[in-house]
């Protein structure tokens, strides 16, 4: 809820100089209506506060502070759950609690709720649900045979994009966010995935295969005016926006291993940020634009740094989730568990009580 407090104010009930010199008082009143006036001037300036200066202010309205989440898949129970964290790494909380399969995390604009893909309906058969972030009412939103997954909520709240094979192969889906209204946006017969809204909703970014392999596209919202972003041999995908809409972090193998890339929103200055021989994946900005976590296979380089070409299942390597700077500068690891932790999504700036 956003603070209340008074701007400008004089209570006109307080009378400090009652009893006395008239002309004493009269000499102090001036004075005081002087300062307040200009008190008030100033204040009145400052009408309109926005969430920075609201925020700003915290110290003086019950303590408010700035602060994010982090929520992320584990594999540390055995199965795959979706855990959630404060962005330091610290308070790292089971929010599923399922035999199946939880993945894919994707926060609701207001914070309250996380859209995630279950198997827990079938191994062969993946539905999209989404729970508050206290753990409870876990609902289903997808009731298909087919595969639904990679869930992302659009900026407004009011639409999740998904991708599904019930019509073949993988394409990107829209519905409403109680489910209802699910309807294709793309139709083609590589796989679509991994659709991201843009952050003012205008465009959705998502990989593609139908170019041989996997590339960077954007799209309308209803599918219309679908770009390729990215045109390299290798693979590029798992992408995310800036908050601002200028900038997507992408995942590449283009120079030999899995990295942590950037480009403009236009697909221009694709420049890398990471640099290191483990796997790095699935990048995820942090709410101010600053930050950008990811996971990484650097405590446990599978051989060749190749998925499929190290004897062990992807889910049973040792990856960790990190943050960095937006220029990729001081990695700093917030898991450390031996089970496999990948796939950050990073929540909207959240105001609590300290």
């Amino acid at each position: 809820m956003e603070p209340k407090y008074p701007r400008c104010i004089i209570d006109k009930s307080h009378r400090p100089f009652d009893g006395l010199d008239s002309c004493i008082t009269k000499a102090i009143v001036i004075a005081l209506v002087g300062a307040i006036t200009v008190i008030g001037m100033y204040g009145c300036k400052k009408e309109a506060l926005t969430e920075e200066d609201t925020l700003r202010s915290a110290p003086l309205v019950g303590k408010l502070y700035k602060q994010s989440k982090i929520a992320f898949q584990s594999y540390r129970d055995g199965n795959f759950e979706i855990y959630i964290m404060n962005a330091d790494g610290s308070n790292q909380t089971r929010l599923t609690n399922n035999p199946a399969f939880d993945q894919y995390p994707s926060w609701s604009p207001d914070g309250e709720k996380i859209t995630f893909m279950s198997q827990r309906d079938g191994d062969k058969n993946a539905e999209i649900y989404f729970i508050n972030v206290d753990g409870s009412e876990e609902t289903r939103l997808t009731d298909n045979p087919a595969f639904d997954a990679f869930p992302s909520w659009s900026p407004d709240g009011e639409k999740i994009a998904f991708a599904s094979e019930r019509d073949g192969n993988m394409n990107i889906y829209v519905m409403n966010t109680d489910g209802s209204l699910q309807a294709r946006l793309t139709d083609n017969p590589a796989h679509d995935v991994k659709p991201q809204w843009s952050p003012d909703g205008k465009k959705i970014a998502f990989q593609t295969t139908r170019h041989g392999v996997e590339e960077v596209y954007v799209m309308n919202p209803d599918g219309s005016d679908q770009i390729r972003l990215t045109n390299n041999p290798r693979w590029d995908g798992c992408l995310s926006w800036s908050p601002d809409g200028k900038k997507i972090a992408f995942a590449s193998n283009r120079d030999g291993n899995y990295e942590i890339y950037v480009m403009n929103a236009d697909g221009s200055k694709q420049t890398r940020l990471t640099n290191n021989p483990a796997v790095e994946q699935a990048p995820f900005w942090s709410p101010d634009g600053k930050k950008i976590a990811f996971y990484s296979l650097r405590k446990d380089v599978p051989n060749e740094n190749e998925y499929g070409k190290d004897e062990r299942p992807w889910f049973e390597c040792n990856a960790e989730i990190y943050v960095m700077n937006a220029d990729g500068s001081e990695p700093t690891n917030l898991t450390n568990n031996p089970a496999y932790d990948g796939y950050p999504s990073w929540s909207p700036f959240l105001a609590s009580e300290k």
